[in-house]
């Protein structure tokens, strides 16, 4: 029995490794604000030229991989969000490579996004 668990062990372990290369990553590279926006808040617009008139300021950039467009957009801006910006918006539209999804997104914020809690103990009353 224990010669025949071993190839068992292999196509598992195999079938293992093969999920993760199809599997979920992404990142953040920039200046964050030190806030947190949840996912479900931050917009997703088409591209620079979609905003129109909308003044922001570019935090930096956001990537999302995942096995399909929509997970890989929304992994962006998951780390988009955690890092202050409430805009996703798109430098491509999602595209594929190998089995993955790619979302390359800039990150920004146009002012209404949460600011960090002041915990430096500067501008606190005086007891």
């Amino acid at each position: 029995m224990r010669k025949a668990s071993r190839p068992l062990l292999l196509v598992s372990l195999a079938l293992a490794l093969g999920a993760c290369a199809g599997g979920y990553s992404g990142r953040f590279k920039g200046n964050g604000t030190g806030a947190r926006v949840p996912a479900s808040q931050v917009k997703t617009v088409a591209s620079k030229e979609a905003l129109g008139d909308t003044a922001y300021t570019q935090l930096g950039t956001a990537i999302g991989k995942a096995p399909t467009a929509q997970e890989a957009v929304d992994l962006a801006k998951q780390h988009c969000g955690m890092n202050g910006g409430n805009l996703l918006i798109l430098n491509t539209e999602p595209y594929q490579s190998g089995s993955r999804y790619i979302a390359d997104a800039a990150c920004g914020t146009d002012g209404t996004a949460p600011r960090p809690a002041n915990t430096s103990g500067k501008g606190k009353p005086a007891r």
